[in-house]
């Protein structure tokens, strides 16, 4: 019984690190602040080159994983339709199943108090 009210939770990406260095922090920002231009991942690079170019780069604030999500959304593809039509299929389902037990249940008492 427990089943048929039993709700999942959302899924959630929630990345805490094991280990933080303020130091080795401090010490990565003195290197961007030194190198510069050199210090800068290639990723980096081409969004800066398609800003000069004038082109839309999307938002510039990252969310944490939001990468991950993108690669993921982009290896599934229309899987994540089919995800959605079982859950509606599961809701739907569990609804039927809910119904029969309420007349079961209204049947025997019927049967029990009205012979």
């Amino acid at each position: 019984m427990a089943l048929f009210f039993h709700q999942r939770k959302p899924r959630a990406f929630n990345y805490q690190p094991r280990y933080y260095d303020p130091e080795s922090e401090a010490r990565e920002e003195r290197k961007r602040i030194v190198l510069g231009e050199k210090y800068r991942s290639p990723q980096q690079r081409a969004r800066d080159a398609a800003k000069a170019a004038g082109e839309d780069v999307g938002e510039d604030n990252y969310a944490p994983g939001s990468y991950l999500r993108e690669h993921v959304a982009a290896r599934r593809g229309n899987a994540h339709v089919a995800d959605l039509m079982r859950k509606r299929r599961r809701k739907t389902r569990s609804a039927y199943v809910l119904l029969g037990m309420l007349a079961l249940i209204i049947l025997i008492v019927w049967m029990l108090y009205f012979k």
